[in-house]
């Protein structure tokens, strides 16, 4: 049997008093696991992935991480679990004056060295996302899609248990679709265990792992789509 990376039990979420985003959303992951979450947009899917990856608040309910109780925990033990978890956000959060390099290695100077990726890793991360000649420009001069995809590289230059995808390609055009994709389905066979939000039925249709449906506040989880 695997062990439960991440327990999420009765989970809700209100912005305004009596009106629930989403409600009643339970599912495990072990390690290893695959699970899509698909609803269209305003669903409410941003909010259940940083609910679930502790950068919000949930109205009621709990979120447990390597046993870790996010709601009930000390902040020393929920930086520690936090360690282990990459979060690739909707919103990136790139600071355009910067350049590339700058957004890689101020990520890994938070990092002890033994849970950083190594740079052979990340080379070819980089030659695989189109990236490698932008390494020392600043972000303001990337196109959309090469901006989300330096914030899935920020998210992978950290050795991760469990990582959170929220449209992680929204911005990208077919073919970096799937290579992205490629690279998240052998990452998740390495081991990492993979929760990826989408809109995007046709991927969920490709890749066919366990999906759950976000839809008018109800959250289900279908073996397969």
């Amino acid at each position: 049997m695997k062990n439960i990376l991440l327990k999420v039990e009765n989970l809700a979420k209100a912005f305004t008093p009596g009106e629930m985003v989403w409600q009643n959303v339970n599912f495990d992951l072990a390690q290893g696991d695959f699970l899509y979450i698909l609803g269209g947009s305003g669903a409410g899917k941003s909010s259940l992935l940083r609910t679930v990856a502790s950068f919000e608040q949930p109205t009621s309910g709990q979120v447990y991480c390597q046993g870790v109780n996010f709601q009930n925990s000390s902040n020393a033990d929920l930086m520690r679990s936090r360690k282990r978890i990459s979060f690739i956000p909707q919103n990136l959060g790139l600071i355009p004056d910067l350049t590339l390099r700058d957004h890689i290695e101020l990520t890994q100077l938070s990092l002890p060295l033994m849970d950083r990726v190594d740079h052979g890793t990340m080379q070819n991360y980089l030659q695989l996302m189109g990236l490698k000649d932008k390494w020392n420009k600043p972000v303001a001069t990337f196109s959309g899609g090469e901006k989300q995809r330096v914030a899935i590289l920020r998210a992978l230059c950290k050795k991760c248990d469990l990582l959170i995808a929220d449209e992680p390609t929204g911005a990208q055009d077919f073919e970096m679709t799937w290579k992205l994709m490629d690279l998240f389905v052998k990452l998740n066979l390495s081991g990492t265990t993979m929760l990826l939000a989408t809109h995007d039925l046709e991927m969920v249709r490709r890749l066919r792992k366990r999906c759950a449906i976000l839809r008018d506040g109800t959250f289900k989880v279908e073996e397969r789509v």
